[in-house]
């Protein structure tokens, strides 16, 4: 309770200054555009020394004034650009009332007004004149001068940009306080006004401003707060490189004594004329007075939060067009205005801009190397990262790199603060990897890139915007590259996984096969003791009763009894035929005769063929014969089936299919009867239907079984050749 106190009662004061110093500059410059209208209007004039001859007071301030007025000329720009820098003044008011920075920021911009302004010593030597108080005239020329440089090296230097309260300024901030406030009062004694202009406004503030900001940036813990300070410290690199070349054109001009491009300063009186001093410095005077107010708007666009991150890189570009401008612009001028001294007119200008054409490619490249490290730090060189990837130790699994260590690796390598991995895995939800820079904050906003592999997307890639940022296009052409060499990784991963459950499913398969042959083993170990049941129980009984005739007979035949001896040996001819045919049976469920002689079809062909309730289709591909295991398979489910069929479906029609397809051999029967519901509780699997899955299952196959209420029965099975 007691901070939010503490910061309101800071912003109540700072507010108060910047309006009282608001006040001041308007006063000064509506005195001054007074003196100005009186100076350029004869009438008016005539009207002022009217009033003074009177007595008027303010009349002789005015008259004396005019002696130090600009011309109207140049007086228009000037108070032009003080108006302006007192709008942006207000808008920081209204958008910073509980930010700090921004009311300090204002609070320079509202004082620069009348400080940086030529006509306000008119306007001060008016107000001395009337008050009787020459200690006036200090009040734009040191006064507002200071508190400027005071306000503005606290508003980069000190103050917090996030709201958050106002705390001790740190040794360096209080240094370079006292350090450009010493400078400022240095400056009004000894400069003119537009020589304080030009080294406070174009150089000293923002060269502070460069310092405080670069020390902001580096203290920061997450790329949302460092983004406007970027922002600023790119506008002000800017700002001092174009400060540079204006300050060598405007020495080269004064060495040569060149007429053109001169500055009037009313500042600066000629004892012996009392006219004011011309240096040709206007274009290097207007720049510094537009410093403050480009300042002004990086500020008000750091408001618009969601793109501060993203206008990083138009203002990154915009960094190196003007410095690279302030250059190859200054290199021209000074080879042109030297060269016109010693060359004719024609070749004058083909010189300078063949110079300028020459030195353009390598200027934009050391200036881009340049401004990206200023905004950005050293970066770690492009393409490395590249080789840092193909280094990584593989894993332990068919040789693929760790993508978390990919994803660090590749974050570290662009110097990123945030490096997300996605990989697109098949018929499994999508795979993420991410890693956060220790002790920063995960990036809000981020530039994907998807990795393709064979033109398929297999995954993406994305890191924060600000780590390819800037004017070098490399740095958003090497995370494409990046992500062009990991679609091979991310594509050998969709493997791996594929692979995998692939292998899964064939150990499920391998186990079911074993399974089934388990049940084979005990289905045939079932059916021995069956056949060896029914051997002793029926064939075994009838080949007793037929050795027991034959020895009736043989006795009929020695007692002499030659008919009863007939007759007993027909009646064996009869019980050999009964013990064929149980036998015959009793062999049924094992194999046929006609199975092995002429194939499944031929067998099924000759088994079915006599009734009329079924049809048997086959295609000439099914008719080729198959190993005897998989005839014998498929041989037995078909005749199970319709044996089934038979018994359930009530005298309905029966149809069975055989064909080939490829390496298999398919069959289906189906049946018009009522069918069941597998699914209800009553449906339980029989042996039969068991024996037929464990008889495909053994020879590599697969059976299923369909059917509804209604609607009939339908088994299907397929096996390889």
């Amino acid at each position: 309770m007691t901070g939010e106190r503490s910061q309101r009662r800071a912003s109540i004061w700072l507010v108060a200054l910047l309006v009282g110093c608001a006040l001041l500059s308007v006063g000064w410059l509506v005195v001054g555009a007074v003196v100005a209208v009186a100076d350029e209007f004869p009438g008016v004039e005539r009207s002022f020394q009217e009033a003074a001859a009177g007595g008027g007071g303010w009349a002789r301030g005015v008259i004396a004034g005019m002696r130090r007025s600009e011309p109207l000329s140049q007086l228009i720009p000037d108070a032009a650009l003080s108006v302006l820098v007192l709008g942006f003044a207000g808008a920081l008011l209204v958008s910073g009332v509980r930010r700090p920075a921004r009311l300090l920021l204002g609070t320079a911009l509202a004082a620069s007004a009348a400080a940086f302004n030529l006509q306000s010593g008119a306007a001060s030597q008016v107000l001395a004149t009337v008050t009787g108080l020459d200690l006036i005239v200090w009040v734009p020329q040191f006064v507002l001068l200071v508190i400027t440089c005071a306000t503005y090296v606290l508003a980069v230097g000190w103050a917090p940009r996030s709201g958050l309260p106002l705390g001790r300024p740190g040794p360096w901030v209080v240094a370079a306080v006292v350090g450009v406030t010493a400078a400022a009062a240095l400056g009004a004694a000894l400069l003119p006004g537009s020589v304080r202009c030009v080294l406070l406004a174009g150089l000293v503030l923002p060269l502070l401003g460069i310092v405080g900001l670069r020390r902001q940036i580096r203290a920061s813990t997450s790329e949302r707060l460092r983004a406007p300070a970027r922002l600023l410290f790119g506008v002000l690199v800017a700002t001092v490189a174009v400060e540079v070349a204006l300050a060598v054109v405007t020495g080269v001009l004064a060495w040569l004594r060149l007429p053109g491009l001169d500055l009037v300063d009313p500042t600066t009186l000629d004892p012996t004329t009392l006219a004011p001093s011309e240096p040709p410095m206007v274009l290097w005077f207007w720049a510094s007075r537009l410093s403050l107010p480009i300042v002004a708007v990086a500020v008000l666009m750091t408001s618009r939060r969601p793109g501060t991150v993203s206008a990083q890189r138009r203002f990154s570009r915009g960094v190196v067009v003007v410095l690279v401008t302030a250059l190859i612009g200054s290199l021209h001028v000074v080879v042109n205005t030297l060269a016109a001294r010693y060359a004719p007119p024609f070749v004058t200008q083909e010189l300078a801009v063949a110079v300028s054409a020459l030195a353009f490619l390598p200027a934009f490249l050391m200036t881009s190397r340049a401004a990206d490290r200023l905004l950005y730090g050293t970066r770690p060189a492009p393409y490395s990262v590249l080789a840092e990837l193909a280094a990584l130790p593989r894993g332990t699994t068919g040789g693929i790199p760790d993508l978390a260590g990919v994803t660090e690796a590749v974050g570290q390598g662009l110097g990123a603060t945030t490096c997300r991995l996605t990989v697109y895995r098949p018929g499994l939800p999508d795979q993420g990897y991410r890693w956060v820079r220790p002790g920063e904050e995960e990036a809000e906003t981020s530039l994907e890139v998807p990795v393709r592999h064979a033109g398929q997307e297999v995954g993406t890639i994305a890191i924060d915007r600000a780590a390819v940022a800037g004017a070098d296009e490399q740095r958003r052409d090497l995370l494409v590259a990046i992500s062009n060499s990991l679609g091979v990784v991310l594509q050998a991963v969709r493997t791996g996984i594929d692979l995998e459950r692939q292998l899964r499913a064939a150990l499920a398969h391998a186990a079911e096969i074993a399974d089934a042959r388990r049940r084979m083993v005990a289905e045939t170990d079932s059916e021995r003791r069956r056949i060896e049941r029914d051997l002793h129980d029926g064939a075994q009984h009838h080949l007793v009763s037929l050795s027991l005739a034959l020895g009736l007979a043989e006795h009929e035949v020695a007692a002499g009894r030659p008919e009863q001896a007939r007759s007993r040996l027909a009646r064996v001819v009869e019980q050999l035929d009964t013990a064929e045919a149980v036998l015959a049976r009793t062999a049924t469920g094992v194999s046929s005769p006609a199975l092995a002689e002429r194939g499944a079809v031929a067998a099924l062909r000759a088994e079915l063929g006599e009734d009329p309730h079924i049809r048997l289709d086959t295609t000439d591909g099914a008719v080729a014969r198959f190993s005897p295991e998989v005839e014998a398979a498929v041989y037995f489910c078909c005749l199970e089936s319709v044996n089934n069929a038979r018994k359930h479906a009530n005298g309905g029609p029966i149809r069975v299919r055989l064909e080939r397809g490829g390496d298999q051999l398919l069959f289906t029967v189906e049946d018009g009867g009522p069918g069941w519901d597998p699914q209800a509780p009553s449906a339980s699997t029989g042996r039969g239907l068991r024996n037929m899955t464990s008889r495909i299952a053994a020879v590599g196959g697969h059976l299923d079984v369909r059917s509804a209420p209604g609607k009939g029965t339908r088994v299907e099975g397929w096996v390889h050749h």
